[in-house]
């Protein structure tokens, strides 16, 4: 019995997510954060397809982080309106 060693491949896709995702905590948050949820979407729909393509972690991770920058900036541009409203 003899187990063969595959090397499975990580999508770009999704390392890109990841990478978009954690900048957007640093950079300018909303570029990365909305590149991040579109890369992420993209890697789930290239791993769904291709089932020797791994990273299907990194790209959920990266929606995720995406999805929180996107947050924090509404959030932020909501505190930032009502101190306006209120001075």
């Amino acid at each position: 019995m003899t187990v063969e060693n595959v090397a499975q491949r990580t999508s770009g896709y999704a390392i890109a997510s990841l990478i978009l995702g954690i900048a957007g905590f640093f950079v300018f948050p909303i570029v990365p954060s909305i590149l991040a949820i579109v890369f992420g979407r993209k890697a789930q729909e290239e791993i769904g397809r291709d089932p020797m393509l791994g990273g299907e972690g990194l790209a959920t991770a990266g929606i995720v982080l995406g999805w929180v920058g996107v947050a924090l900036l509404g959030i932020g541009l909501l505190f930032l309106l009502l101190l306006l409203v209120l001075a």
